[in-house]
């Protein structure tokens, strides 16, 4: 066999063999591939200097060779299907095939095992063109708005501890009362105490805009001190709490201010992480603390001793029952349960309160005027249209204005309820949005030349004119609708709403001058709680009840008896037996729920003295006889 068959190739220190003349050879046979892990077995074989201990038995078998060409038992490089280890302190895309003489400088490289094993990753040619994403930007609260960099430490723990007992202790939530009032007085020190350690607002008169968001509040609560229409009241526990945050966090612009009002109900969730570090702290520091731990965690242990032997002595004695119920709520299992939840409640406003105040929220970067702006074109094609439909409704509606009820329904072919409550509900939709078209447009116009702003101007100006063209225009309707058909809390509250959007109006007017008014935002707020303020002080049941009762005849009678006491006055200048059965209702519930100190209220006890004055019938009897006559007047 000749010494050039594939299975003896000629080693590299041979001379080769000279040129001659021959018949093509026969095709060879293809070097059989070796797997990657053989191919790292041999590598590491080669690169051990160490030889292989041979028997004897094999060195007298085995062939005389030289020591130098112990390479070549490597695969030749240009071998087919051949596989080099890739080096590991180059970074390939993908294997390359090796070039001559590869395989000698990777058999002694001595590259590890562990490397050789894994071959680089290929890709499609596509995904080469995508890039990982990029982390997404921080939230608001990252960003802006962190909290105290410290714990919510013994001091926090107090000031939640006293609110929340002043809430379990003193707050009626079920109806209005003085305790309302008393908890926001409470609540309110507690913040005012820890404000002094907190940042201060930036100018004196900042500070007195913050004051007065809190005198609001208060003002606010204290409606439930004199008024009994729940209705109202839960408008004006909402206000306050709005006023209250704004109190704390501060805002100038709309969507500044949106976030203030929502800053303390956002705090009292970010407040619970934070006091519970704050607890871990103050236990692990308790010993070198003193006797401020002591004497906070004797006030915890005395509360809840004396609710659960205050329960059970009242449990087992009447008369101690009695005794407690006079000073506190009522001592029983619902009332332990309800005593923790609302303290839980109560100490966790108090606590979202002081961690507001410790550490505000960022909103310079809400206060900012928009960076995009829209051209002359996007303004003036769309504000130009509203103008001239709102124009066109505007003068359709000036002969409503001056026509009677036979040409109302000569005109429309409706009924005159039917015309009054199909269009006051449309017409209290087109303000708000019209309200929110303004807002937009004020922000994102362009007001760079005085064309810009003369265009502006002028939309606008013609468009707030007209809308409150359009307010009236829904007031009217709801006023001659209650002056027919009666008055009821539903279409006096909108009524009133109505006349505020119109106020808005004539704000946004004023504004609109310098097309720039950083007190309109907070102006709005404190209108919308100027009219819930002007509410109360109206008494609107008593106003209810005295418009109707002239004309009793001409509405549903039946709507009297779900007026609260605030309507006592009123409802018992009726002749019998319509006063026995108005008042059927009202009786009922001051008997089922007597007032204790923490839900006395100015109108209830008023109620309370008239009726014991009045001569009632029973309230059966009395309403039977109310709807026989009402069936004989129809």
């Amino acid at each position: 066999m000749s010494d050039t068959s594939p299975d003896n190739p000629p080693q590299p220190d041979e001379p080769s063999p000279p040129a001659v003349e021959s018949p093509p050879p026969a095709k060879k046979a293809p070097a059989r591939k070796r797997t990657p892990a053989k191919a790292a077995k041999a590598a590491a074989e080669q690169a051990d200097p160490t030889p292989p201990a041979v028997t004897d038995d094999d060195a007298a078998d085995a062939p005389a060779v030289d020591a130098a060409p112990a390479v070549d038992a490597a695969p030749a490089a240009d071998a087919p299907g051949a596989w080099t280890a890739p080096d590991p302190a180059v970074s390939v895309p993908a294997p390359v095939p090796p070039t001559p003489g590869a395989a000698a400088t990777t058999a002694t490289a001595a590259v590890p095992a562990a490397s050789a094993t894994v071959p680089p990753q290929t890709y499609p040619a596509d995904m080469a063109r995508f890039s990982p994403l990029p982390p997404p930007p921080p939230g608001f609260l990252q960003a802006r708005w962190q909290g105290p960099d410290y714990a919510g430490g013994p001091a926090a723990w107090v000031a939640a501890l006293i609110g929340g007992l002043a809430t379990a202790i003193a707050l009626p939530l079920s109806r209005p009362g003085i305790g309302w009032l008393l908890v926001g007085l409470v609540m309110t020190g507690a913040v005012w105490h820890a404000a002094r350690f907190g940042p201060k607002p930036d100018t004196k008169v900042e500070r007195w805009v913050r004051v007065g968001w809190a005198v609001l509040a208060v003002a606010l609560l204290a409606v439930g001190t004199f008024r009994d229409a729940g209705w109202l009241y839960v408008f004006c526990v909402l206000g306050a709490i709005a006023c209250g945050s704004l109190a704390v966090a501060g805002g100038h612009s709309v969507r500044a201010v949106v976030v203030g009002a929502l800053a303390v109900p956002l705090a009292f969730f970010r407040s619970i992480p934070w006091l519970a570090k704050g607890a871990r702290a103050w236990q692990q520091t308790r010993e070198k603390s003193g006797t401020t731990g002591r004497i906070v965690l004797s006030l915890v242990v005395t509360f809840v001793l004396l609710v659960v032997f205050g329960a059970l002595f009242a449990s087992a004695d009447a008369a101690f029952a009695t005794m407690l119920g006079d000073i506190l709520p009522e001592i029983n299992a619902r009332a332990v349960f309800r005593g923790v939840l609302y303290t839980l409640i109560g100490g966790l406003i108090t606590a979202g309160a002081i961690f507001t105040v410790l550490a505000p929220p960022d909103l310079s970067g809400l206060e900012r005027p928009a960076t995009r702006r829209i051209g002359r074109i996007e303004v003036a094609l769309p504000l130009g249209g509203l103008v001239l439909l709102f124009g066109a409704f505007v003068v359709v509606q000036l002969r409503f204005f001056f026509g009677d009820t036979a040409y109302i329904q000569k005109a429309t072919k409706l009924t005159f309820s039917e015309y009054a409550v199909q269009g006051f509900g449309q017409l209290l939709v087109v303000t708000m949005l019209t309200l929110v078209v303004i807002g937009l447009v004020s922000r994102w116009a362009s007001k760079e030349n005085s064309r810009d702003r003369v265009l502006l101007r002028t939309l606008l100006g013609a468009l707030v004119l007209l809308s409150m063209v359009i307010v009236g225009s829904a007031v009217w309707r709801m006023w001659l609708y209650q002056n027919t058909y009666g008055w009821t809390r539903e279409r006096l509250f909108f009524g009133s709403v109505e006349l505020y959007l119109g106020g808005v109006f004539i704000l946004i007017a004023i504004a609109g001058w310098k097309l720039r008014a950083t007190w309109f935002p907070r102006a709005a707020v404190a209108g919308f709680a100027g009219l819930l303020l002007f509410l109360g002080a109206a008494n609107p049941e008593h106003f209810i009840a005295e418009q109707n009762v002239e004309r009793f005849q001409k509405i549903d009678f039946w709507y009297l008896r779900a007026l609260g006491p605030d309507a006592a006055p009123a409802l018992a200048k009726l002749p019998e037996p319509y006063r026995s059965c108005a008042l059927s209702w009202m009786i009922r519930d001051l008997n089922a729920n007597p007032d204790q100190w923490y839900s006395w209220n100015l109108s209830r006890a008023q109620a309370e003295n008239l009726l014991d004055k009045v001569q009632v019938m029973p309230a059966s009897k009395a309403c039977r006889e109310s709807e026989r006559l009402n069936d004989s007047r129809r």
